[in-house]
């Protein structure tokens, strides 16, 4: 190639260099994944909270999955100032609920886990069904926390079109996600993000942790699972399927990403800092910390190196990379078909790796919007010990 000789070829090997390393993360988490976890079920045990706003859409089937299997006093939903007439089907549902002024969810989760008598919380996003699932109550008698085994729905929710292409290209995502890291971090007991959609507590630690919580909604989930890791928790994994919805079009998913998903990881750095460096954390959550700080202060790198071979039109070394980055899912991408259908294989597999590299380019972008949520909205600010207090008053 000619113009590999280009000194903006320097870009190329950059981003060579990120791929080579993310290959071997990969590598190492497929084959050094744990035996799949046994447990029992009690559900005299749980119960289901489901902080919702605006939920109307969605929540009649989630709790049309629970009914039946777990009575209505144990269904608590919490209705964070919905608009849309979602407490009129809780009402006809005949589950106990609360509806309080629109506090964000995570207010909502603290609201409600101070209401419930069992010692096991089943946090559950109100779009997410769980089908047949089995709850592993077993699991608390020893652990601290589980997470479950989360997959894009591939039936159509009022909506959401989950046998659309966009939706298929993030049940890849999620499969390789949980099929490969969070059973890697399963062996030392570490999984660092328990899904917003489900996760299993114990009452007690929810109750006595909830105020560490910065009250911020973007990543919510990852922060609750950091806050259980810092004070020596055990968090687990299991391999139990539930069916979440997730964006179906282009406008949806970037909404998804930029203002949620994404700035949370500027605003856990420094919890991944304390994780890392904090005695007694498992090898396994280390090794994931030291990929979260690199892959937070690598990806401009990444941004700028593919910015410039764009710029400069050096197409040989982006078809190149295009390929390794290809070659590199083509092990994981069979591993989870096996198991689980992505939908559109053979676009799928093609199209990932430019999913992946948007995704990136993504990440880069949020590090702006966390700077304007954090010091000009104060959206990204701790809530104030008075929201705190608030969370906990007997109110109905």
């Amino acid at each position: 190639m000619d113009s590999l000789t280009d000194p903006l070829s320097t870009y190329f090997y950059i981003i060579l260099l990120l791929v080579l390393i993310d290959a071997i993360k990969i590598f190492i988490e497929i084959w050094n994944r744990p035996a799949r976890r046994s447990f029992e079920t009690d559900l005299s045990k749980v119960t289901v909270l489901i902080p919702t706003h605006n939920g109307r859409k969605v929540i009649r089937e989630t709790l049309g999955d629970l009914i039946g299997k777990i009575p209505r006093e144990r269904i608590l939903v919490i209705d964070d100032g919905s608009t849309d007439g979602t407490s009129e089907i809780l009402e006809e549902l005949g589950v106990r609920f609360y509806r309080i002024p629109n506090m964000g969810k995570v207010s909502a989760i603290n609201f409600g886990i101070h209401r419930v008598h069992t010692p096991y919380v089943l946090l559950l996003d109100d779009d997410t069904r769980l089908g047949n699932t089995h709850i592993p109550t077993s699991l608390l008698d020893t652990y601290d926390a589980v997470a479950f085994n989360v997959i894009p729905d591939r039936r159509s929710r009022y909506g959401p079109h989950g046998t659309w292409l966009m939706s298929c290209l993030q049940r890849y995502e999620y499969c390789k996600s949980m099929e490969i890291g969070r059973r890697f971090q399963d062996a030392t007991a570490s999984i660092s993000c328990i899904s917003g959609a489900v996760g299993l507590f114990k009452k007690e630690r929810l109750q006595t942790f909830h105020h560490r919580h910065t009250g911020v909604w973007q990543g919510e989930d990852l922060q609750r699972t950091i806050i259980e890791l810092l004070n020596d928790g055990n968090v687990v994994f299991v391999d139990e399927m539930v069916w979440t919805v997730v964006p179906d079009n282009l406008a949806s998913l970037l909404q998804q990403r930029l203002l949620g998903w994404y700035p949370a990881h500027y605003h856990m750095f420094p919890s991944y800092i304390r994780l890392l460096f904090k005695r007694g954390s498992p090898w396994r959550l280390r090794y994931e910390m030291v990929y979260d700080i690199f892959l937070v202060l690598s990806e401009p790198f990444r941004f700028w190196s593919l910015l410039m071979l764009f710029w400069r039109g050096l197409w040989d070394e982006l078809a190149l990379l295009y390929m390794l980055y290809l070659l590199l899912e083509v092990y994981p991408f069979f591993i989870i078909q096996r198991r689980v259908d992505s939908g559109f294989r053979y676009l799928v597999l093609p199209l990932y790796p430019v999913f992946g590299l948007a995704n990136a380019v993504l990440r880069v972008m949020a590090w702006f919007i966390w700077v304007y949520k954090r010091f000009v909205t104060g959206e990204m600010r701790p809530r104030t010990e008075k929201d705190r207090k608030w969370s906990r008053s007997p109110q109905t």
